[in-house]
């Protein structure tokens, strides 16, 4: 058990650490930056992916062999999962930061 709080408080020694305030802005711009990529990459691989998903289980829903509620709420989340930015801005305009192409 000591350990284990040892080893707690370790970790807790380096998350407020009294110098991550200091951190420079170009470490926050290259995060900014690997993030940008990251969704961009998954928005452009998505929506294919998505797509042929929907289609399978529309023809699921044809032959009976997957309600339709389900169905619809595949198409509900999808719209909600890729619209985010466009609902969160329209909500509290300013606060979706978009990446730069």
């Amino acid at each position: 058990m000591k350990k284990f709080l040892l080893f707690i408080a370790l970790i807790l020694s380096f998350a407020f650490d009294a110098n991550a305030a200091k951190q420079s802005k170009t470490q926050g711009d290259e995060t900014s930056e690997v993030i940008c990529s990251i969704v961009k990459y998954t928005q452009s691989i998505g929506g294919p992916m998505i797509t042929v998903v929907i289609i399978g289980a529309a023809l699921l829903a044809i032959f009976g062999r997957m309600p339709w509620p389900a169905l619809f709420a595949l198409g509900a989340f999808t719209a909600v999962f890729f619209g985010a930015p466009k609902i969160v801005t329209a909500i509290a305009p300013g606060t979706v930061q978009a990446c730069t192409p």
